[in-house]
């Protein structure tokens, strides 16, 4: 039992040196801590890739407010022409034995000969008409107020229709046609139709004396009855 009681004394004994030893270090190291000026401040950590600082960006310069350069009047430069003393009084001179003209590729055609001038027809020219067309009788007598319709007068339908037949052989009218309307297309056509169906005609001749066909032209004067 002593030995153990003395065994036990000795470890207790060095606990005690060990806790000591331990608070005395930690003393120590507040004590140095809090005493400014001992040790030096860490040096500031170097900045690698993106953290290198940017200088600060100056503000632009001052600059003084634009100005409207349209309104300002603009003035043309004076344009002085030039004097006739400024003109060149030594014109170029052309010497024409010095100008080639290009041969031509192809012949021009001379103009073919212009014939004489065919004479005029005459009374003794075959075929010549010699004698005109002739009404036979009074024309007067181929359209009357007689041939006015009714409906005609109530409309109150006049005018003047000329016209122009074609004559044969036989002195009858053959055709006719209006040349100026009267302006109502009832009295032109009666106008055709009364002068072919009424109207006889000389025929004409030519320097032969033969009969030929030919034309005649008058107008008719449609008048409403008084």
């Amino acid at each position: 039992m002593a030995y153990v009681d003395q065994a036990r004394a000795k470890n207790r004994n060095s606990a005690i040196i060990v806790v000591g030893a331990i608070h005395a270090v930690i003393g120590y190291g507040l004590i140095v801590g809090l005493a400014p000026g001992i040790f030096a401040p860490p040096a500031p950590t170097p900045f690698i890739g993106t953290q290198i600082p940017l200088p600060p960006v100056p503000p632009p310069p001052e600059t003084d407010p634009p100005t409207n350069e349209l309104t300002k009047p603009v003035t043309p430069p004076t344009y002085t022409p030039p004097s006739a003393q400024d003109l060149n009084r030594n014109p170029i001179e052309v010497d024409p034995a010095r100008i080639f003209l290009p041969p031509f590729d192809r012949v021009i055609p001379a103009p073919a000969p212009v014939g004489p001038p065919k004479p005029f027809p005459s009374a003794t020219t075959p075929g010549f008409t010699l004698v005109d067309v002739k009404p036979r009788g009074d024309p007067g007598g181929w359209v009357t107020t007689n041939d006015y319709r009714s409906s005609w007068i109530n409309r109150e339908m006049a005018g003047t229709a000329a016209f122009k037949v074609q004559v044969g052989t036989n002195g009858q009218a053959e055709s006719c046609l209006i040349t100026r309307s009267s302006g109502h297309d009832a009295l032109d056509q009666a106008t055709c139709d009364l002068i072919k169906k009424r109207a006889r005609f000389e025929p004409a001749k030519n320097s032969k004396g033969e009969k030929v066909g030919g034309s005649y032209s008058s107008s008719v004067r449609w008048q409403l009855p008084g």
